[in-house]
């Protein structure tokens, strides 16, 4: 075979190849749009769809085409990666970048804590799965004091009697989670009192909130619920979300989880870091 021959070839096949592609692609498009019109909870059966067809033409095609089967094959799997690809970066798009079914089998407390290195500022009920994390919570601290900037914690007031009524419905005694949130509260004070470190803490004055939201280097926010009563929350998905960088801010589900903490710590108490710690002055 001559060298233009060759030439020729290799030039029909890749024309070939990309017309396969995109014919393919553009049936996988107009089949999950046309699941997910019928139902949201569609994506995810039109994807296995997608990939079980791309599975099912590479049998058939190895069987039947000889010479060409890498041709094909590598067309139907383009499709599947882009298949595949679409799905996910829908999520990537609005800034979710992952998500933990249960927050100790992913981004957990101890792992948070040490992906900060800037800035940190956090909402929930007392942050003691945090401050229990004694050696970790002081790295981390240390790692974001800024003189200009504080490290800000939006807590609950341990004599809330919402915290009363959660505990006994958790089967614990009545204040089980009020003297939890002073022990968080002593640690985060050592922290401000001893090592002089730039720390503010609030109280809100509003019901117990729905979200834990932790904000990490003003990039990440980890977003879990609450359900009180059951739990120590551990048990109950995570979300990651991104903040955008090179878009307009509203692009990204991480800006309003951030106006939310903003607007709590606008109108919550500042804590004089003496209150409901034993022994302080």
């Amino acid at each position: 075979m001559s060298d233009n021959a060759f030439s020729w070839s290799n030039i029909t096949a890749g024309v070939l190849v990309d017309g396969i592609f995109f014919a393919i692609s553009l049936c996988a498009k107009f089949t999950r749009s046309w699941v997910e019109r019928i139902h949201p909870s569609g994506k995810k059966l039109s994807l296995v769809f997608i990939m079980l067809l791309a599975l099912f033409g590479n049998v058939v095609l190895y069987r039947s085409s000889g010479q060409w089967f890498p041709l094909f094959s590598t067309a139907l799997l383009l499709a599947a990666f882009y298949a595949l690809w679409s799905q996910i970066d829908q999520f990537w798009q609005v800034g979710l970048i992952g998500a933990d079914r249960h927050i100790l089998d992913g981004i957990d407390y101890s792992k948070s804590l040490k992906m900060c290195t800037n800035s940190l500022s956090f909402l929930g009920i007392g942050a003691r799965k945090l401050t229990e994390n004694t050696a970790d919570f002081e790295a981390a601290i240390q790692r974001c004091n800024r003189p200009n900037r504080p490290i800000r914690f939006l807590l609950c007031r341990p004599d809330n009697e919402l915290l009363r009524k959660a505990a006994q419905s958790a089967g614990q005694a009545t204040d089980a989670y009020e003297n939890r949130l002073k022990q968080s509260l002593t640690v985060i004070a050592n922290c401000r009192n001893r090592r002089q470190w730039n720390i503010e803490v609030r109280f809100y004055d509003v019901p117990l909130p729905l979200f834990r939201l932790m904000f990490i280097d003003e990039w990440l926010c980890l977003a879990s619920h609450y359900v009180f009563g059951e739990g120590d929350g551990s048990e109950w998905p995570q979300l990651h979300v991104r903040r955008s960088a090179n878009e307009r801010d509203v692009n990204s589900l991480y800006h309003p989880f951030q106006q939310y903490f903003d607007q709590l710590w606008a109108k919550a108490t500042p804590w004089d870091f003496a209150e409901f710690i034993q022994g302080a002055q």
